[in-house]
C-alpha cells in the first residue's frame, strides 16, 4: 500500500520550500518492524528525531509549504540516490536491520514505488512552476556519534550556492546558535541527495540544514529551535527581496 508522504500549507505562492527525508519512523505492518523494536526505530537510526516538528512549526509560521516522508530511513531512505547502497541498509551504524537482509529485485521495486517515488513526485509537484527561490531540507543529527562529540548546534550543507549557505550560517549566528558549514555531512561529496535532485531539476537553490537532536527532544525545546531558524530564514529571504542575494 502506497504511503503518502504528508504536505503542509500546499496552496498559495512561497519563496521557499521545506522538506524533510527523515520525517516519520513508521513501518508499515506487514513488515514487522524490520525485525527492530519500537525504541530502536524512534532511535536517530530510524529517523531524524524532531526534524519533521521543526518543519512543521516553520511550515506554519513562515507560511510556506513542507513535505514530510512518510516511513522510516530503513525501509527506504528518501535521501539517497536509488543506486546507493544504503538505500535500504543491511545494517546501520553496527546495528543489522533484519528485515533488510536479502531484498529481491520485486521488493525493491515494491517500496521504491510505494514510499520513495511518492515523497519525490510530492516535491516535484509542489516545484514546478513555482515561485519557489530556496528549497531546505531539514535535517537533525545525533550528538554523539561512534564516540565522536558533535559540539555544536547546526550545520548548512550546500554544494553549488556557497553565498546562500554563507548568508544563512550569518543569520543563524546571529539567532545565537553554534554554525558549522558542510558538518556533520558535506554537500560537496554529495551527501544532500535529496535537495540536489529537486534543485537542480527545477532549476532552484538549495541548502540542507543538520539540527543537533540534542536540542529537538521536548517540544519547548523543538519551537525555540524553529523559531532561531524561522528568524535567520526571514532575514535570509528579506535581504534577498531587498537585492541582497
Amino acid at each position: 500500500m502506497t504511503a503518502p508522504p504528508t504536505t503542509l500549507r500546499p496552496g498559495g505562492a512561497a519563496p521557499l520550500l521545506l522538506t524533510c527525508e527523515h520525517a516519520s519512523c513508521a513501518v508499515p505492518e506487514r513488515y514487522a518492524g524490520l525485525g527492530l523494536d519500537s525504541e530502536q526505530l524512534r532511535d536517530h537510526i530510524g529517523w531524524d528525531i524532531g526534524a519533521a516538528e521543526v518543519a512543521a512549526l516553520l511550515s506554519e509560521s513562515l507560511a510556506v509549504p513542507a513535505v514530510l516522508s512518510a516511513v522510516s530511513r530503513l525501509l527506504v531512505d528518501c535521501n539517497r540516490d536509488e543506486r546507493a547502497e544504503d538505500l535500504m541498509p543491511r545494517q546501520t551504524h553496527g546495528i543489522l536491520v533484519p528485515g533488510n537482509q536479502g531484498i529481491d529485485a520485486a521488493e525493491r521495486q515494491s517500496r521504491l514505488r510505494e514510499h520513495y517515488a511518492p515523497f519525490h513526485d510530492a516535491v516535484d509537484a509542489r516545484l514546478h512552476g513555482s515561485s519557489v527561490w530556496l528549497l531546505l531540507s531539514v535535517h537533525s543529527f545525533t550528538p554523539v556519534l561512534n564516540g565522536r562529540e558533535r559540539g555544536f548546534d547546526i550545520g548548512v550543507l550546500f554544494d553549488d550556492f556557497a553565498d546562500t549557505a554563507q548568508a544563512f550560517a550569518e543569520h543563524l549566528q546571529g539567532s545565537g546558535l553554534s554554525v558549522r558549514l558542510n558538518e556533520p555531512y558535506s554537500g560537496v561529496e554529495g551527501l544532500i541527495y535529496s535537495a540536489n535532485r529537486h534543485g537542480r531539476r527545477h532549476s532552484r537553490r538549495y541548502l540542507e540544514i543538520e539540527i543537533n537532536n540534542g536540542l529537538l527532544r521536548n517540544p519547548a525545546d523543538r519551537a525555540r529551535m524553529a523559531r532561531a531558524v524561522g528568524r535567520a530564514l526571514s532575514s535570509l529571504l528579506a535581504a534577498r527581496a531587498g537585492g541582497g542575494e
